[in-house]
């Protein structure tokens, strides 16, 4: 499992000071570690496409977020991504978990959305990548890049156990 205080200060230090989202037990830890930032703030959202909206204020404003969700939400924020982040240029970063994959496969509301996970950011021409223990700072280094030079939305999926035991 990454360090999640020490993966929170990695985005301090990248110019993030503020995340939004929709709880999920793969972030239980980095939610803990958000409840006990002093660097970071976190706002709850009620539904994934407010937290878009609320990070890309938050840009517009001249500050940088990040977003915390279930990869079932990317059913929901479509219209928020294509017709405000993507058509302004609003660099989003996204951190996703990629439920419905082994070891939660056993749970039938995420089996459909584990399955098409990928095609969904594929269809909405998101890069995404898949964070893992080993090299974590250097799949994030080239996310941030690719969203700072394309400023546009980019996505990270986080597996069980990852972020959170």
């Amino acid at each position: 499992m990454i360090d999640t205080e020490q993966f929170l200060s990695f985005l301090s230090e990248q110019g993030f000071s503020l995340a939004t989202g929709v709880p999920c037990s793969y972030f239980k830890d980095t939610f803990v570690s958000l409840e006990k930032s002093k660097e970071i703030n976190y706002i709850p959202a009620t539904r994934e496409d407010e937290a878009v909206g609320i990070i890309c204020g938050y840009f517009l404003g001249g500050k940088n977020g990040f977003l915390i969700l279930q990869n079932s939400g990317l059913a929901t924020i479509g219209d928020a991504l294509t017709s405000l982040a993507q058509l302004y240029k609003i660099p989003l970063l996204m951190f996703v978990s990629y439920r419905g994959l082994e070891p939660d496969a056993d749970f039938p509301e995420h089996l459909v959305m584990g399955d098409v996970t990928e095609d969904v950011l594929e269809a909405y021409q998101i890069p995404y990548w898949i964070l893992c223990e080993e090299n974590w700072k250097n799949t994030m280094e080239q996310a941030l890049k690719v969203m700072k030079d394309s400023s546009l939305p980019v996505c990270v999926l986080v597996k069980m156990g990852v972020l959170s035991q």
